[in-house]
């Protein structure tokens, strides 16, 4: 029943994303091992400790792949809308409380055949997605390293 109650039916659908972080895991796996061994060996070889090399060399060198990870999982979240949808039965509920934007759209489209309505709910989710990656894109300048 605690899926029916709507004191905890968001903390359901907040497990059921991080259960499904699997994909950007293997992405952040991949960066890890496009680091090259050589880097280590030479901090080593100067005394560098595995949190120096960690804050020095591992981090600054995942920077790019954080970054993809951060804005492709902002636009996932605006987009949540599959969970709450099978959890709700497609009504929200209960009490509204997995009634997302997309959720809402989607009523307004297929519940009650407001197109129009519907088309302008998704053009405003465009430009609030559309928002948060250029901020995004626009903040990695200081702090996104490529190795140049």
């Amino acid at each position: 029943s605690w899926i029916s109650d709507p004191d905890y039916t968001l903390y359901t659908l907040v497990i059921l994303s991080i259960w499904q972080f699997g994909s950007p895991m293997i992405i952040f796996l991949a960066g890890l091992r496009q680091v090259p061994q050589d880097i280590y060996e030479a901090a080593q070889i100067d005394g560098a400790s595995k949190m120096r090399q960690f804050f020095r060399i591992t981090l600054p060198m995942l920077t790019p792949v954080v970054f993809f990870n951060a804005v492709v999982q902002t636009i996932e979240a605006f987009k949540a809308f599959t969970p709450a949808f099978i959890i709700s039965e497609g009504t929200g509920g209960p009490i509204d409380s997995t009634l997302f934007y997309t959720l809402y759209l989607y009523q307004e489209a297929f519940g009650y055949f407001r197109m129009g309505y519907a088309a302008a709910l998704a053009w405003v989710l465009v430009v609030i997605i559309a928002c948060f990656t250029a901020f995004s894109f626009l903040s990695s300048r200081y702090w996104v390293h490529y190795d140049d």
